[in-house]
This record gives structure tokens, C-alpha cells and sequence, in this order.
């Protein structure tokens, strides 16, 4: 058996379909994905060859899956990736419409303080710092350029919002999160 690799990237408009060749150095570089309409590329490796699928086969097709770490307080924590290269647990909140990072995963991650602003918790209204990350990967989802809040009241995990995954319906199961696409 023999696998195709395309390499190249599609161009669709209207019914015709083009295919612009990418230069050697992007090729070196450049895995195997889809970009959705809003930047977010869903790793595609599989298909070509690259490495192994990033969710079991009896995930139906469209469905992404995060594993769940552990939970604290019963909200499920999960891994990660900022900018390609720095992991951390995160809260999968669903009540958080952003991106929360506590200022040592800023200082981790390089996040420059772009402006302040203000949060309303439960315990009351915080200043914040707001800066921004290349990109933001949670299992086979990444998202590119997203703002995040820096809050210095957060001791030592940060929480995964809205901003991230607010374009999927949400399935929260005992041991992963599933995302569908709308």
C-alpha cells in the first residue's frame, strides 16, 4: 500500500479547486492538518502518514477528544500548549468566556502586557493584564493569536475559557471532553 502526500496547500473558490505547491522549507516544516475558517488547524497527521492518530478510531468522525488529567473542585484539568512549546494543566471552565493564565505561566510563556483591564470573580473585582500567544493547542485543536488574561490572584493553574472552544458543542464525560464543531 502506498500513501500520498500532498505538499501543498488547497485553494477552493467557487467550484474550482487549486493546488499552490509550498516552498522546500515550509514542506521540512509543515504537518499534515485542516484550518477551519476561524485559524484553528485540526492535526491531520494520520492521514498522511506523520504519526499516529490523536484520538482512538470509535471516535466518530468530527469528534475531537481531550483526556481528562484529574478534576479539581469536580472541574476537569487538561494539558495545554502555548506557542508550540510550553505545556501546563488548565481548567476546563465553562464558565470562563477567555484564556486565564497565572503570571508565572506568563513569565514561562513570554507573554508581553499589552494592556489592564479589570475582572469580576466571586471574590470581587482584580486588575488584570491582557496579552496575547501564537497559539493555543488542547489535544488536536489549535487556535492562533488569542488573548489571554493574566490574573495575579490565580495561585497556580490557569483556566481554559470560551475564547478557546466556544465554536464546539461540548460533551463532558468521566474521563474526556468531546468537541464538536457547529
Amino acid at each position: 500500500m502506498s500513501v500520498l502526500k500532498i505538499l501543498g496547500v488547497a485553494v477552493v473558490t467557487g467550484s474550482m479547486t487549486t493546488l499552490t505547491p509550498l516552498s522546500p522549507a515550509l514542506q521540512a516544516q509543515q504537518t499534515c492538518f485542516l484550518q477551519g475558517a476561524n485559524g484553528q488547524h485540526v492535526d491531520l497527521g494520520y492521514l498522511c502518514g506523520d504519526s499516529k492518530p490523536s484520538q482512538p478510531s470509535a471516535v466518530p468522525a468530527g469528534v475531537f477528544q481531550v483526556p481528562i488529567k484529574r478534576r479539581e473542585a469536580g472541574i476537569p484539568v487538561v494539558e495545554v500548549t502555548f506557542n508550540g512549546k510550553h505545556t501546563f494543566e488548565m481548567m476546563f471552565d465553562t464558565g470562563a468566556s477567555g484564556i486565564t493564565i497565572t503570571q508565572k505561566m506568563a513569565k514561562t510563556i513570554g507573554v508581553k502586557p499589552e494592556r489592564g483591564g479589570f475582572s469580576s470573580t466571586a471574590g470581587g473585582t482584580i486588575p488584570i493584564e491582557f496579552g496575547r500567544v501564537s497559539t493555543v493547542k488542547v489535544g488536536a485543536l489549535v487556535s492562533k493569536n488569542l488573548e489571554v488574561s493574566i490574573n495575579p490572584a490565580l495561585p497556580d493553574i490557569g483556566l481554559l475559557g470560551q475564547s478557546f472552544y466556544g465554536h464546539y458543542d461540548i460533551t463532558i464525560k468521566q474521563k474526556a471532553i468531546e468537541l464538536r464543531a457547529r
